[in-house]
């Protein structure tokens, strides 16, 4: 890489400004990616976060450019609204991150960013979108023995795996959902203090063998037991977005212990992460073409792919291809930055909802609590990242109660009170409220009361595979007993 410069986190943040770079200007997977992103040049409706007036590409730098750093956990000393991003330091800064070709073990390892996408954000100083990026010490341990794939939930402890007794089961098959990180006060178990213990869901279609085994897809293994795992506590959180790029693939958890619920005579049979449990990623498949537009629907609910052309109310209304919209109404935590405007997306377990509305048909993608979004090409443009700190306001709880039809209906009528202002600009918090109580004032004297629909209880969904939300109350039961 001769004739090639080094740029720091420090040099990024300082410039202030939102740059793509490579350390060749006519590296494959840059170009790969841009020409990918921009031959559909995705259009937007007046009112979203960047329309077609102000996008812009980024600004490319004109010198090849390298960063090297290090790949980590989210971390609570990252200032972020998201919570759980992965983290960039070059060992001086620290910054908020998202990855392209994600493996295991660039997690603590040393890599060199060999193109990328630079965004200021004011909450942490910016974001990096990794494209393309090489190992930098192919005699470290991890990339030595590539063999190695157990990752312990807490390394400090990984000595002691086989200490605990109860801690001895384990989990292997294909992860078919992850919930957000939720945050719940349970008690500590030694006085009476509550605490407030983070922590995720995620559910596996395993096998009914209880042998472990690498080869296991290989020896005619069937993957048709429903299990669910709850990764408890805050190191365990911490892997919320490395399992996230693991959905729909196939995982094995050992060190677990297991426990039985009940709730409303039901029983549910959930397995905790332990100070043991170690995550195994046996079966690592190669990313597959990228294809255009792809929708894949079972019933009412499957997964969607395709390019971000608007984003609205932070982020809560978001305009697909065209005549289609996702719907991110719910507290769906943990969204990446770059969810943003030009974006190649792909979006597992949404809801499939087609309405007639006066000015067309409208395809309605509905996100849950096991939703999951991710970015398989980032925005060659310059637009806003998501940041939304999903505070609940009247019109947000309102909207939850809603059908998802009567939902998109008003989101619309509330980016059309965006077109007032009158008030003056100091007054902006004021006439944030105000337009939100006229939403769902004019919303209320317009909406039948055959559009509101009851909030789905997360045990009983759990039990017949519809949506896992509201996990609060279980998640307490297994903490606690």
């Amino acid at each position: 890489m001769e004739n090639t410069t080094i740029l720091t986190v420090k040099d990024l943040v300082n410039e202030g400004i939102a740059v793509t770079g490579a350390s060749s200007l006519f590296s494959s997977a840059a170009s790969h990616s841009s020409s990918e992103s921009t031959s559909t040049n995705p259009k937007s409706h007046p009112g979203a976060v960047d329309s077609d007036f102000s996008r812009k590409f980024l600004t490319p730098l004109n010198y090849p450019t390298v960063i090297f750093g290090t790949v980590a956990l989210p971390s609570e000393t990252l200032k972020c609204p998201n919570r759980y991003c992965f983290r960039f330091t070059d060992g001086d800064l620290t910054i908020c991150c998202d990855i392209l070709g994600f493996e295991f073990r660039a997690i603590g390892s040393k890599i060199c960013v060999l193109s990328w996408n630079f965004l200021p954000m004011n909450h942490s100083g910016g974001f990096l979108e990794i494209i393309n990026w090489k190992f930098v010490d192919s005699g470290s341990l991890l990339s030595r023995c590539s063999g190695i794939s157990s990752f312990p939930l807490i390394p400090s402890l990984y000595s002691s795996q086989n200490g605990d007794r109860k801690s001895r089961y384990s989990v292997c098959g294909v992860l078919e959902s992850i919930s957000p990180v939720s945050v719940v006060p349970c008690m500590d178990g030694v006085s009476s203090d509550s605490v407030n213990l983070p922590g995720f869901l995620v559910h596996v279609m395993a096998c009914e063998c209880k042998v472990y085994s690498r080869d296991a897809i290989d020896c005619g293994h069937a993957f048709e037991r429903s299990v669910f795992v709850y990764f408890c506590g805050l190191e365990a959180a911490s892997w919320h977005p490395v399992v996230m790029k693991l959905v729909g693939r196939n995982v094995a958890l050992s060190g677990l212990k297991r426990k039985l619920v009940y709730v409303r005579g039901d029983s549910l049979l959930v397995f905790v992460t332990t100070e043991n449990s170690v995550l195994h990623p046996p079966w690592l498949s190669k990313k597959g073409t990228v294809s255009k537009t792809v929708v894949d629907r079972r019933g009412n609910c499957g997964s969607y792919r395709g390019y971000v052309r608007g984003l609205y109310l932070k982020g809560k209304l978001v305009e697909m291809d065209e005549d289609v919209w996702l719907l991110l109404t719910d507290q769906i935590l943990n969204r990446s930055h770059s969810i943003r405007t030009g974006s190649l997306i792909f979006i597992r377990n949404v809801h499939f909802v087609n309405t007639k509305f006066p000015w067309g048909e409208v395809l309605i993608l509905g996100a849950c609590f096991k939703t999951s979004i991710t970015v398989e090409f980032f925005s060659p443009f310059e637009t806003s990242c998501l940041v939304d700190s999903c505070r609940q306001t009247s019109l947000s709880l309102y909207v939850e109660s809603l059908s998802f039809p009567a939902r998109l209906w008003t989101l619309l009528v509330r980016i059309s009170f965006e077109k007032f202002n009158r008030m003056p600009s100091d007054k902006e918090i004021l006439r944030s409220c105000q337009k939100d109580e006229l939403t769902k004032m004019y919303a209320e004297s317009r909406i039948p009361p055959s559009m509101f629909q009851p909030r789905v209880k997360w045990v009983g969904s759990l039990l017949n595979s519809a949506c896992m939300s509201h996990a609060d109350a279980i998640v307490k039961l297994v903490i606690a007993t």
